[in-house]
Order: C-alpha cells, then sequence, then structure tokens
C-alpha cells in the first residue's frame, strides 16, 4: 500500500474533501428536479455548517474556490441532465435496449464523476491553505451535519 495513504492527516483531509464534495452533489441533484441546480437553500446550509468553524477570511478562501468551480459544474451538470434524459428515452421505450441503457447511464456516471472531481479539486485548493486545526473543524462539522439514509422501497 502506498505509504501516504496511511497518513491521518492525509485520510481526514481526503475525507473532508469527498464529503464536501458529496454535500454539493446532493444539492445539485436536488437542484435537478427543482430546477434551481445552483441555489438549492439546503446544499447553500450545509457548505455555511461546513464552514461555520472557520475564520471569515477562510470561509471567504473556501467560498472562492467553490465558486471558481462552477462554470465548470454547471457545464457538466448540463449534460448530466441531457444524459439522464436520455436514460429516460430509452426506459420508456416498448423495449429498451440493454446495451444503450448500459452506455446511457456510463454518460450518467460519467457526469456526475465529474461533477464531484471538480468540487473535489475546489476544496482541495482551498484546504491547503487551512491550518490542520481548521481542517479538523471542517470535519468535525462534517460528522455533526444530519445524515439523511436511502428511501424506504
Amino acid at each position: 500500500m502506498i505509504a501516504w495513504l496511511t497518513n491521518p492527516k492525509i485520510l481526514g483531509t481526503l475525507l473532508a474533501v469527498s464529503v464536501a464534495a458529496n454535500l454539493f452533489l446532493g444539492g445539485m441533484f436536488a437542484g435537478r428536479f427543482t430546477g434551481e441546480a445552483a441555489q438549492d437553500p439546503r446544499a447553500k446550509r450545509n457548505v455555511e455548517a461546513m464552514l461555520q468553524p472557520l475564520p471569515q477570511d477562510k470561509r471567504a478562501l473556501v467560498r472562492k474556490e467553490l465558486r471558481a468551480a462552477m462554470p465548470q459544474v454547471r457545464q457538466h451538470f448540463k449534460a448530466l441532465q441531457e444524459a439522464s434524459a436520455r436514460v429516460a428515452e430509452e426506459l420508456v421505450k416498448p423495449e429498451p435496449d440493454p446495451a444503450q441503457l448500459d452506455r446511457r447511464f456510463a454518460e450518467v456516471q460519467a457526469q456526475t464523476t465529474a461533477i464531484q472531481a471538480a468540487f473535489q479539486q475546489a476544496f482541495k485548493r482551498a484546504a491547503v491553505s487551512l491550518t490542520p486545526q481548521e481542517r479538523r473543524a471542517v470535519i468535525e462539522a462534517l460528522k455533526r451535519r444530519p445524515q439523511r439514509g436511502l428511501p424506504e422501497l
């Protein structure tokens, strides 16, 4: 195993980056259904809760990096919506083509991954400017946020 992957500080930073990206993606997907992808109040509250323990100047730094990623995220989000529509088109056919569904779902996954990667990179750029204590505070704030489980089926 790669030695740096066993370092708790690096793992904590990677966890924070991943959770931050997932917070944003949750807001983006909620926006998919409301048409307000970039203005979801729940996503904004999640980001604010994550940033709350940071000093104001560090909050601004993280917000700046996240905003810088938004043009790329919007582009991928538009492509995600289009890919999702293509999945739906295939699913409503009298006899959906399994190979075509595989390709369409792969498009959805690729765009979802691209959105997540854009947010992770933005958070990473900001996280390296935070002190270890500030990064730890962000991780703790993320742990305290309410977790939503899977829907009942």
